[in-house]
């Protein structure tokens, strides 16, 4: 059954739970999801749509940083410990899919949240 989840930048559409997850997050314009990470969640983006400015770290290894822009067509892995904020900087918004590890919602760690400068 696909799930519907509001979010303060837009919405998870989980369409995949087990044995692993896959969603779609859906921003609705120009916000930004919280700085978090997961101990255990390996992720996967594809950016379907939009424009986003992808900020990742390596709680493991402080050298392994890095903040870039990305369009449709672009992935990137995120193994857990790894810090990451998703800004989407389009002002009609953008689609990631996410295919992770089994969804675990104890699972994730916030030092920052969701910003939506629109209310």
């Amino acid at each position: 059954m696909i799930k519907r989840i509001p979010k303060l930048w837009g919405r998870e559409v989980l369409l995949v739970e087990e044995p692993y997850c896959v969603k779609i997050l859906q921003y609705d314009g120009i916000r930004t999801s919280s700085l978090h990470y997961h101990e255990t969640k390996h992720e996967t983006f594809v950016i379907l749509s939009g424009l986003f400015e992808i900020e990742r770290y390596s709680l493991d290894d402080p050298n392994d940083q890095e903040t870039s822009r990305r369009g449709p067509g672009a992935a990137l892995v995120l193994p857990p410990r790894t810090v990451h904020r998703v800004k989407c900087i389009h002002p009609e918004g953008g689609a990631i899919v996410e295919a992770s590890s089994k969804e675990d919602p104890d699972d994730c760690v916030r030092l920052a949240p969701s910003v939506n400068p629109f209310g």
